[in-house]
């Protein structure tokens, strides 16, 4: 059994090796399309190229990040065409596992009995020592995530422009399809390591962005929520832990 993992990447030249070194220890192919990128991302990737068995293809996005100018599901549909592995797994450039999922993904390729996978996802705030966690009208932060499915099963993305969803075969809902929750941590980086908030991605208002470019204000209340959050207690995967002892700002 072999898995495909797939990513749309633009602008991540942070989160490239982090994301390739995580990766080298389970995926058996690494599928990416970049979307046009302008800094050191695609220089980055072909630089791994040599040792991992990555396919980089060229798909630029155009118009106005994060909104309905782009074209996201066409991308990541794209993606699970070019996949050629028994599952296929949609994690993002920005999202790792915890290292202990290369030691169960065998048993969970070779089950029988299970469709697709669902995993804790794990979402960190301002920093890699701080989680944001749901609280009343923010329910979107402390729940699990579908990521991995079985491959040729008519798993597609929905027609959306961006952070679409996916749907199974003939438009029907995933939750239909036999699943089980992996209890492995997908931790996500977003908001705790390099620029932290992207161009046009303070959607939500969340973050109070000073107009000096200073630190943005990470507690920052919404007017219809309260933005919770707790310490980080657990242990990150190796590879964030030597980018964190490389880069003592982030401690």
């Amino acid at each position: 059994m072999k898995l495909s993992l797939i990513v749309p990447v633009l602008n991540e030249e942070t989160f490239i090796p982090l994301y390739l070194e995580s990766a080298a220890a389970y995926a058996d192919e690494i599928v990416i399309v970049d979307g046009g990128s302008t800094d050191r991302t695609v220089p980055l990737i072909e630089s791994y190229l040599p040792h991992l068995p990555i396919r980089l293809f060229t798909m630029p996005q155009t118009g106005m990040p994060y909104t309905d100018d782009w074209n996201e599901s066409q991308v990541r549909n794209f993606l699970i065409g070019q996949a050629t592995g028994d599952w296929i797994m949609n994690l993002d450039v920005d999202e790792l596992m915890d290292d202990r999922f290369r030691d169960v993904l065998p048993e969970l390729m070779n089950r029988k009995d299970v469709d697709i996978y669902q995993f804790p996802f794990v979402n960190f705030w301002g920093n890699p020592w701080t989680l944001r966690i749901n609280s009343p009208g923010d329910e979107r932060w402390s729940n699990d995530i579908t990521r991995m499915w079985r491959a040729n099963i008519g798993i597609r993305y929905r027609d959306e422009k961006h952070h679409c969803t996916l749907e199974g075969e003939g438009g029907r809902s995933i939750w239909s399809l036999p699943r089980d929750r992996v209890d492995v941590n997908i931790y996500h980086y977003h908001y705790a390591l390099g620029k932290k908030i992207k161009f046009n991605d303070n959607r939500r208002g969340d973050v109070n962005v000073p107009d000096n470019k200073g630190e943005p204000d990470w507690h920052f209340d919404h007017a219809e929520y309260r933005i919770a959050t707790v310490p980080f207690e657990g242990s990150h995967p190796e590879v964030v832990r030597r980018y964190i002892a490389a880069n003592p700002d982030h401690r």
